[in-house]
């Protein structure tokens, strides 16, 4: 289960990034918007005059880039000038620019190739939109979102400046953007400049600003109607509608903090109040070589060793036991470079002694035997899942649960999982909680790091304090490692002091279950002769290299064990809302 939570974390980060890659495919142009300067200014005639710089830097090749302009249907565009600017370089005062009406306004395309990797790139938009000020009786009325909600990316930084002729008396503005943008408005020089950090290109900035009709006494869009009343009170309700979400969200991230907070301490807590529980063998480094034979069979001493389900070179240790019980037979099929063998029934009950011999004598095999090249031939879940029933069955039979007890396996396991759930709990809630209020986000990651180190040391004192072996247990785990350590350091010592071939043949399996079969079957043709190893039924390293790659390949689609084997915001109108822009 803790595995399944691990992959479930690596699955969750796999799908943002996908998300991430898909909408770079979006984009179809790899880049970040550095800086987005807007400088507009008031003019008598009601228009607004616009310089629009965007700093461009790509991290691929592009053709150019584009900005859609979105107006009101009485609105219009004049003047247009665009300028180019190359990292450094000059100032190129006639890019090719087109220009398209469309059904919200305007779209700007400029020709700019750019090839070079972090290159940056500068455009500046020069124009004026008629109508953009809104004469009343009482008041004058700008309304314009004057950065556009409708990019491809963030915008790193964000600059917007409402520039008026002169001092405005009564000057008022309000912003609608980001919680955390930054509005500063100076009736006295008669300017209004908001500023934001990595803005998300989905949410824009809008400003709106009432003023006296004096300082666009030439506009014509007029409205005989009073309005700076009713301006004031609406704003002051979206006021009020976003200090409520302001609390709101600051509230839910609180609670969410809280939340894992809470959960990380008890991950804490539960890893150091561990009871210790069974029993530990000593640490390998002092055992002694052991040279007594385990008195579990291979594959629970595989069991017993590494305390997780037995792989296929267990199953490949098996094979060679059965073998040397004389109930089936193991011969050369195939010849050459490519060499295959053949496994025979000599006692027929074998084929059934259990599910997966069955499906191999029967399904793979003619029913009498089966060769490694049908196994290799055979790769199908079938085959996958009856090893994994194989592997299931002797991790919990009663054999290995002499030495380690289920009730063991299962009380370290349940807190195993109760741990990392409690961390997945405190991450997730901690991840939320940014999105609420992002200005906690240096304090939560912080705070994150220090819960997942002090949590991982926990983990590491529950996992110590909870063993896995009974007391017989114990005494056979150390009896397994001391005898895998004499195999280990077989060339330290000469094996026909430890007994001769027939000795040597009931070891074989254990050095194959351990995966120190190369080095044993080299020891012994080096001290007993390549005849007198064939003589006594001494398999050729060859069988059990190929006999266990063939396996692995024949049980990869249905396995899920063999990593173990081998030998390897709000709105107020106004216009210019979806305005934004690309590259391409």
């Amino acid at each position: 289960m803790k595995h399944k939570l691990y992959r479930l974390i690596s699955l969750i980060g796999v799908l943002i990034f996908c998300l991430a890659s898909a909408q770079k495919v979006k984009a179809e142009v790899s880049y970040n918007i550095k800086d987005n300067e807007v400088t507009s200014k008031v003019n008598s005639d009601g228009s607004i005059s616009l310089k629009r710089k965007i700093v461009y830097e790509f991290h691929s090749n592009a053709n150019g880039v584009f900005y859609r302009q979105n107006l009101n249907q009485n609105q219009k565009i004049k003047h247009l000038k665009v300028t180019t600017q190359t990292n450094d370089g000059p100032v190129n005062k006639y890019p090719q620019t087109e220009v398209s009406k469309t059904d919200k306004g305007y779209l700007f395309t400029v020709r700019q190739s750019v090839s070079q990797k972090n290159e940056r790139l500068t455009v500046t938009y020069f124009y004026r939109i008629t109508n953009a000020i809104t004469n009343y009786r009482d008041v004058a009325e700008l309304n314009f979102m004057i950065i556009g909600n409708g990019w491809n990316t963030k915008l790193e930084n964000v600059k917007a400046s409402i520039i008026f002729p002169g001092p405005v008396k009564d000057l008022q503005a309000w912003s609608h953007g980001p919680l955390e943008n930054v509005t500063k408005v100076d009736p006295e020089k008669g300017r209004i400049i908001v500023t934001a950090k990595d803005l998300a290109g989905s949410t824009g900035i809008r400003i709106r600003t009432i003023f006296p009709t004096s300082v666009t006494a030439k506009n014509k869009n007029v409205e005989k109607v009073n309005r700076r009343q009713a301006i004031i009170k609406q704003e002051q309700k979206l006021a009020n509608e976003n200090k409520q979400k302001e609390n709101r969200n600051l509230f839910i991230s609180i609670g969410l903090i809280l939340v894992s907070l809470v959960t990380g301490i008890f991950a804490i807590i539960k890893g150091f109040s561990a009871k210790k529980v069974g029993f530990k063998p000593a640490k390998i480094r002092n055992l002694a070589h052991g040279y007594e034979i385990p008195t579990a069979d291979p594959v629970i001493a595989q069991i017993i060793d590494t305390t997780k389900r037995p792989n296929s070179k267990a199953f490949t240790a098996y094979l060679l036991e059965l073998a040397k019980q004389k109930r089936i037979k193991i011969e050369e099929d195939q010849k050459g470079l490519k060499a295959h063998y053949r496994i025979s029934a000599i006692d027929q009950k074998v084929c059934d002694e259990n599910d997966l011999l069955k499906f191999l004598f029967y399904h793979v095999g003619d029913g009498e035997s089966f060769t490694t090249k049908q196994i290799k031939k055979a790769r199908g879940k079938k085959l996958g899942r009856q090893f994994d029933a194989w592997a299931e069955g002797q991790f919990c039979s009663s054999a290995k649960n002499r030495y380690m007890p289920n009730d063991l396996l299962d009380q370290n396991k349940k807190s195993n999982r109760t741990i990392v759930a409690a961390r997945l709990v405190s991450l997730i809630a901690a991840a939320i909680s940014v999105f609420f209020v992002r200005r906690f986000f240096w304090m939560v990651l912080i705070g994150e790091a220090l819960i997942f180190i002090i949590s991982w040391f926990s983990m590491f004192k529950n996992k110590r304090q909870t063993n896995l072996y009974s007391e017989e247990g114990v005494v056979e785990a150390e009896k397994v490692r001391s005898f895998k350590k004499m195999l280990k350091d077989i060339g330290r010592f000469d094996v026909k002091d430890i007994g001769d071939l027939t000795i040597w043949e009931d070891i074989l399996p254990y050095a194959v279950s351990f995966g120190l079969a190369k080095k044993v079957l080299q020891k012994l043709k080096l001290e007993f002769g390549q005849e007198d190893l064939a003589k006594n039924n001494f398999y050729d390293y060859s069988f059990i290299t190929n006999f266990n790659s063939c396996f692995i390949k024949g049980i990869a689609a249905g396995s899920t064990s063999v990593r173990n084997g081998g030998f390897g915001s709000n709105s107020s109108g106004g216009f210019g809302g979806g305005s934004g822009g690309g590259a391409f």
